[in-house]
């Protein structure tokens, strides 16, 4: 049984049908986390910068994963149908992969550590920018 086999059964992800407008919507939503983000390492909150430059990368990731055709039920199952339908079958580059692996362990370290830094901020903003075409062109 393979990956995405696993996660229906166990109640991980849903295969769903979304019309254009929905995954469009989702893609927007990451657009305006990202520039959320980078008003927010403007002003030197780092915390908050590293969280919605997250959040940024999390729903352009899940808005490619809705227009294949599945809905998540956590940010893991997300991560892993990600890596099956893109990244293994190198429909997208590793690098979104990591940017949203890393962007996920930083916005826990933030979160519920009170752990980030400039540099981190810094680091997750630029990832997220640079993902951020490469997605662009699954969903158009």
């Amino acid at each position: 049984m393979g990956v995405i086999e696993d996660l229906i059964l166990k109640g991980k992800i849903k295969k769903c049908n979304f019309d254009d407008g929905m995954y469009l919507k989702e893609f927007r939503v990451g657009e305006k986390d990202l520039q959320s983000a980078k008003e927010s390492f403007d002003i030197g909150n780092y915390k908050w910068a590293t969280i919605q430059a997250y959040y940024g990368v999390f729903h352009m990731v899940r808005a490619v994963v809705f227009k294949a055709g599945y809905r998540e039920e956590s940010h893991m199952a997300l991560k892993q149908v990600f890596k099956e339908l893109y990244i293994k079958t190198d429909l997208l580059s590793s690098s979104i992969y990591n940017c949203f692996e890393n962007g996920m362990h930083l916005r826990e370290m933030a979160d519920y550590k009170e752990t980030y830094s400039k540099e981190g901020a810094e680091k997750i903003i630029q990832a997220v920018q640079n993902s951020q075409n490469e997605l662009k062109r699954i969903i158009e």
